[in-house]
């Protein structure tokens, strides 16, 4: 189940938001703490004015601001508000630990308002070393619900959430919530392994704490409702990963053909990339209770990450870069699927046999299309802001490395951009190469997506030249990675439909993260 939290400013505020938080939602979280310019007394009156109107089930929270609380309030504030807010019909109430102990005389372990409350511990620093011997310490035994939210600061906390989850039997439910960008996976797998709900953000679609997502998306894009212990798990490992479009294009995938799989985006720095890989995904040493289908690749773990796979197909070997991980039996297997994502489009429109053609950019994209553009017989150069990391890119294709400040469009047909500049997020506006220099080009071909139209390609246009973008690279190399995956072909319509409802809502939100 998703709960919706609505941390209103207002009684007048919060009445408004009810229909709003409860189109997606299929419980509210009343965040009473968010009416920080109210006296306690005041705050109780809009609680009775607000439950007869509910209408979607809801869990009252009151939380200090020490505890990720909207305002300050003393324990006489917080002990007078509980006393009269467990008296009403309200269907759960979010109690901190700390404050058990004092409510235990007036409502004893025997007291049937305890099968309602949530008792909840936040830590936004770290995750406890233990987390059983921590909720054995610190959650009674007679509450109905536990909670514990907790910074994720690295893999193995997310199979320490997922293992006090699943692995002690228990009467009262259990709701682990891990906040930042690892966490997602207890936000989206969670209620599948018997988390009581997850929680989305605000009724506003404002986060208030770390790593939430929307209700809509949660329920439309990864259909949490259908997931379960069966569900085949795919997902993107990258940062950032935030906005990426492979979600939305993947679980439409999914959803189209009826597959019981979810694609989950997790944020993984470099530093994690290794532990990530052997806790939560490689087939011999994985902790987490679910089957692994694959993964795309994604800046900044392209080349990082072929250390730490078993083997690579022909073509990732070649390129030298991985975009796509296959399981097969108890084996990683690194593949690329950028270089036929990348090479379908543009041989679409553009001749390229004999042809020069300038390649910007030495990461593991223009790795991929580089060694497209070799086997497709094009005269490739590679422009780089430092050529002298680029040797080995151009040793393995035998190219030229060139500064980029020797760009010049009259000495070529066409120019591929494979740097992100330009793209939204990361030095958006800007063009990777002077506008007067690409005078004498046929085309040019951006890789970046978001925005469709960079400046680069702009530019172009504006002097005549073709364009191309790179939401047809990205739908075409997500097709292969979902064969690769699933087995099926999919439909490039079905992807490039999610794609670009997923573009217009970020330009709708007004998004400026990067893909």
């Amino acid at each position: 189940m998703i709960c919706t939290p609505l941390a209103a400013p207002t009684p007048d505020d919060l009445l408004a938001a009810l229909p709003v938080a409860a189109a997606a939602a299929d419980w509210l979280e009343l965040r009473l703490d968010a009416l920080h310019d109210l006296p306690v007394e005041a705050v109780l009156h809009a609680l009775h004015h607000v439950l007869p109107r509910r209408p979607r089930p809801v869990v009252v929270t009151f939380r200090p601001r020490e505890q990720g609380g909207f305002r300050d309030l003393s324990p006489a504030d917080r002990l007078r508000f509980w006393h009269t807010a467990l008296t009403t019909p309200a269907e759960a109430f979010d109690l901190e630990t700390d404050l058990i102990a004092q409510l235990l005389p007036t409502y004893p372990p025997n007291h049937p308002v305890w099968a309602r409350v949530v008792v909840s511990h936040h830590d936004f620093q770290a995750t406890p070393a233990d987390i059983h011997a921590f909720a054995k310490a610190h959650f009674p035994p007679f509450a109905g619900t536990v909670k514990l939210a907790v910074n994720v600061n690295q893999p193995d906390d997310v199979c320490r959430l997922f293992d006090w989850l699943t692995g002690t039997p228990s009467t009262r439910q259990k709701i682990p919530v891990g906040m930042g960008g690892l966490g997602v996976l207890t936000r989206i797998l969670g209620p599948a392994y018997g988390a009581r709900w997850t929680y989305s953000t605000g009724h506003d679609g404002r986060a208030v704490a770390p790593g939430q997502l929307t209700a809509a998306e949660l329920r439309e894009t990864f259909r949490l409702p259908s997931l379960d212990r069966h569900t085949t798990v795919a997902g993107l490992l990258g940062c950032p990963v935030a906005h990426s479009l492979s979600k939305d294009m993947h679980n439409a995938a999914f959803a189209h053909l009826g597959l019981n799989w979810v694609y989950i985006p997790v944020e993984v720095s470099p530093d994690d990339l290794a532990p990530l890989l052997r806790d939560a995904i490689h087939p011999r040493t994985r902790r987490l209770p679910w089957t692994v289908g694959g993964y795309s690749v994604t800046l900044p773990h392209k080349i990082a990450i072929l250390p730490y796979l078993d083997r690579l197909t022909a073509t990732a070997a070649r390129v030298g870069a991985v975009n796509t991980i296959l399981v097969s039996g108890q084996e990683l297997i690194g593949d690329n699927t950028d270089v036929a994502g990348a090479m379908r489009p543009l041989q679409q429109r553009f001749a390229l046999a004999g042809e020069p053609v300038a390649v910007l950019g030495a990461g593991g994209a223009a790795q991929a299309v580089v060694c497209g553009l070799v086997t497709a017989g094009a005269r490739v150069t590679v422009f780089a802001r430092h050529p002298d990391r680029a040797c080995d890119l151009g040793n393995r294709f035998a190219v030229p490395i060139a500064p980029l400040d020797d760009f010049h469009g009259r000495r070529f047909t066409g120019l591929i951009n494979t740097t992100p500049v330009g793209m939204a997020g990361y030095a958006e506006g800007d063009c990777p190469v002077p506008p007067e220099r690409l005078a004498g080009l046929a085309w040019v071909y951006d890789l970046i997506y978001r925005p469709r139209q960079t400046p680069l390609l702009q530019a172009a246009s504006q002097q005549g030249m073709a364009t191309l973008d790179g939401l047809p690279m990205l739908v075409a190399q997500a097709a292969e990675q979902f064969a690769c995956w699933t087995g099926q072909d999919i439909p490039e319509s079905v992807l490039f439909a999610a794609a670009e409802r997923a573009l217009a809502d970020f330009k709708t939100a007004g998004f400026k993260s990067a893909p």
